[in-house]
């Protein structure tokens, strides 16, 4: 059972100072450290000399200091200094008890007897109330200080009260003052921003867009609040845009879809629409923010690059295609070389395989995955399901490749299935190959696993053109470790491929 013990009195007092909310307010009327003005002395003096003291404060305080935004009567240096350190602070009690704090002898009080201002400010009387901000906010005090004892009356009480609408007045000028100065430059710094920028209501209804906004669409200023804006969409993008957005607002999901919208010119340009809630303490959402952005010329370069790597994608195809060719011609116009040149053939074959899975589609056809190893695998592996009773199956993680890393691991794949075919899993009818592909967090592991179905022949005793074919590919262009281990069913071969070396 947990025994919940209640705050001191020194921990509500920090508490309160400290507070978040209450020091944002305060920094809100950007008076700390603001120079003196005469709205301000103006009062201070009027305190003094209605209620006869040596000195009068307007302090606001923070969380290590207080500081004077107008003072009568202090001595010297503080009076140039214009702040306090909280060790010289009797207003800091007025801000944390939220009332009214008198002292008539400070140095019999409780409370400020320790106060060091005692013997640095001479202070022995002091009377301050609290002064509040715009949203109700203790900033600090007005005081009244006597350098002797002194009772205070109820006179001396209404009168520093009065001075007090007065002064709270000056601070609310200041603060609205603020407030506007602050709006007016992020309105200056929205209008002229190079992107569209809107706001909208929790409801998903806009109701703020920027100059940049009017100056696209050429429309005046407020013809497209409300249900107004959706009159700037493509016909065929408006349904599905405003579906999107729908679902971002009730969601809360953050807002991305691109859309063409009507330039003043006519012609309707793509855009980036982007937005995100604003939320309050609760997690409701207050307000929604979003950018667009014209895309419009990026997007018809990529549609041309798009097209000029496809149509790059094809001709290196018919490369391939035409060199395999001209190899088998050559292999069946001398016997002599045929093994040699079927051989050289499947290679050149499993690199146009392995550029298919990389590459974007010829003239339009795209793979639907263009950059996965597992179907890169797949694709290398397909031919060799012809095989009677050949069981193939790759397993576990995927990962991104590159145009390298397919390269070599489509030499790498294409000399193991070859192998295979002559001396392992794949020669006897009944055997079977697993790939297996894990992600081991710094490094990607593929694993060859034949298991001939019967004990297996011997190990090579030294290392044919495939297999360092297989050495040179692993080291020089993925950066690969690589094990071998000849088992009683087959071989079993394991190449580690550094994870900054998959996507090149």
């Amino acid at each position: 059972m947990s025994i919940i013990r209640p705050l001191t009195e020194m921990q509500k007092h920090l508490a309160i100072l400290n507070s978040s909310d209450r020091l944002r307010a305060l920094r809100s009327t950007s008076l700390l450290d603001s120079e003196t003005e005469e709205r301000f002395d103006r009062l201070t003096r009027l305190v003094a000399r209605s209620l006869g003291v040596a000195v009068s404060l307007v302090s606001l305080v923070e969380d290590d200091r207080q500081f004077f935004k107008s003072e009568f009567g202090l001595p010297e240096p503080w009076k140039t200094a214009r702040e306090t350190p909280l060790t010289h602070s009797f207003c800091q009690y007025v801000v944390s008890s939220e009332q009214a704090l008198e002292v008539s002898d400070a140095t019999t009080h409780p409370l400020v007897r320790d106060n060091r201002a005692i013997d640095d400010l001479g202070v022995r009387a002091y009377l301050g109330l609290p002064l509040r901000g715009p949203g109700g906010h203790v900033l600090g005090s007005l005081c009244a200080i006597d350098d002797t004892p002194r009772e205070w009356s109820d006179e001396d009480r209404q009168i520093l009260a009065d001075f007090v609408a007065l002064v709270e007045t000056q601070i609310n000028v200041s603060w609205a003052r603020n407030l506007a100065e602050n709006e007016r430059i992020w309105r200056d710094i929205l209008d002229t921003t190079p992107q569209m920028v809107w706001s909208a209501t929790p409801d998903g209804s806009p109701d703020y867009y920027n100059e940049q906004w009017y100056a696209f669409t050429g429309i005046p200023h407020g013809a497209t609040d409300g249900d107004g804006w959706t009159d700037v969409f493509h016909p065929d993008d408006r349904e599905r845009s405003l579906s999107r957005w729908r679902q971002s607002w009730l969601s809360g999901e953050p807002y991305e879809i691109e859309y063409r919208l009507r330039h003043r010119s006519g012609e309707y340009r793509w855009t980036l629409g982007r937005g995100v809630p604003q939320r309050d303490e609760t997690g409701q959402i207050k307000r929604w923010f979003g950018t667009l952005t014209d895309i419009h010329d990026l997007k018809l370069a990529e549609e041309q690059r798009d097209l000029v790597t496809r149509e790059l994608a094809h001709r290196i195809k018919n490369i391939f295609a035409l060199v395999a060719s001209l190899v088998s011609l050559s292999g069946r116009a001398s016997p002599d070389n045929a093994e040699f040149a079927r051989e050289l053939s499947g290679r050149i074959v499993a690199l146009a395989r392995a550029h298919d899975c990389v590459s974007p589609g010829t003239l339009g056809d795209r793979p639907n995955d263009p950059q996965s190893l597992r179907r890169l695998l797949e694709t290398l592996i397909e031919p060799h399901r012809d095989h009677a009773g050949t069981q193939i199956a790759v397993v576990g993680d995927d990962a991104v490749v590159g145009h390298q890393t397919a390269t070599g691991v489509a030499l790498i794949v294409h000399e193991l299935a070859t192998n295979a075919v002559k001396y392992g899993a794949l020669s006897p009818r009944g055997g079977s190959i697993a790939v297996d592909c894990r992600d081991l967090g710094n490094r990607f592991a593929i694993t060859w696993r034949e298991d001939c179905a019967a004990p297996a022949t011997d190990a090579p005793n030294e290392m044919g053109f495939g297999s360092v074919l297989i050495e040179r590919a692993a080291k020089a262009q993925l950066g690969a470790s690589i094990t071998r281990e000849w088992g009683t069913r087959g071989l079993t071969l394991s190449i580690e491929i550094p994870d900054a070396q998959l996507a090149q």
